[in-house]
């Protein structure tokens, strides 16, 4: 069968994408995940005998995504946690992956599908997965962190097939790393009222309380490392990382007592910087959209999207 649209990536932009594409296409769509679950960094972790939320902690309650607010709303997903530097600050009470999955209805989404190859025939996008199954479509909208959007497209551009300008500047993307640390505590930690902080330097990017927002039922922490200190640390063993993060907590909160910990990873978090577009059509049908180029939060991934979908209904 050809797609009409087939969309690689069930993060925020791909999933915000083929919701907004059901609106005025009933052609057949079909998104592609690589991953067990959808959501990409909107993402929620059963583990140490509670939940945590390992990826984006809140939502910035704006013009951007006011749509999805009402939607989550009306499902009665989501909570105010916290209001700070003029924005109201939006979490799930079921945990963010809860939020992405209410996007599905009547979406098609193939999860644990890892795309190899991207080739062109006929004006017709053809995708192979590691297992080789194929996959056709007439557009085709990748939503991938950049770099790895690069590797997978590497032999489009030997054969010519990319728009060179645009290629050369998105090589350019790099992308933050990581490491986060999942924690139970013995009591209740003062974060202050909210039940979060953000650093501007050292070794910390933030500390979420997830029994603030909501999420757990007893004394839970998601501690996420700064750039620095994540890029310095990546590749070292992961118990070496973990020991690493837990003394540093340690450290800026003496009095804190931990239970059990592990290690969360994540290789491509945050662009350094971004496209000038909202979204590349780097070849005839061939789109490029993610934070990226909206952005580097989950408004700049909408942002992005839903300048796709006004364009792609603009052409229909």
């Amino acid at each position: 069968m050809i797609n009409e649209y087939i969309i690689i990536g069930a993060g925020l932009s791909g999933l915000n994408t083929a919701r907004e594409l059901r609106k005025f296409n009933s052609n057949p769509l079909l998104v592609i995940e690589k991953s067990r679950g959808i959501g990409g960094r909107m993402a929620t972790r059963r583990s140490l005998n509670t939940k945590f939320d390992h990826g984006a902690q809140f939502y910035k309650h704006r013009d951007d995504i006011s749509d999805l607010h009402n939607h989550w709303s009306s499902k009665e997903l989501n909570h105010q946690w916290f209001f700070d530097n003029n924005f109201e600050h939006w979490c799930s009470k079921n945990g963010m992956t809860a939020l992405p999955k209410s996007m599905i209805d009547n979406v098609e989404v193939q999860l644990e599908k890892q795309i190899r190859t991207v080739d062109l025939n006929d004006n017709i996008w053809k995708l192979t997965s590691d297992k080789g199954e194929e996959w056709f479509c007439k557009n085709l909208i990748i939503t991938s962190p950049l770099p790895q959007t690069v590797k997978l497209l590497e032999e489009l551009d030997k054969k010519g097939l990319l728009d060179k300008d645009v290629w050369n500047d998105l090589k350019n993307i790099k992308y933050t790393m990581a490491l986060v640390g999942l924690i139970t505590l013995d009591q209740d930690m003062n974060l202050g009222p909210d039940g979060y902080q953000e650093f501007q330097s050292g070794d910390f990017f933030s500390f979420a309380d997830q029994k603030a927002k909501g999420l757990s039922n007893i004394p839970a922490l998601t501690v996420t490392m700064s750039p620095e200190f994540s890029e310095n640390n990546f590749d070292q063993p992961d118990e070496h990382n973990l020991n690493k993060i837990l003394d540093a907590v340690k450290k800026q909160f003496p009095e804190i007592k931990i239970k059990e910990a592990e290690l969360k990873k994540w290789r491509f978090c945050r662009p350094n910087s971004c496209y000038k577009d909202y979204f590349s059509e780097i070849s005839p049908k061939l789109f490029l959209i993610g934070d990226s180029f909206g952005g580097a939060s989950l408004s700049g991934a909408l942002r992005s999207s839903n300048a796709l979908c006004r364009f792609l209904q603009k052409t229909l």
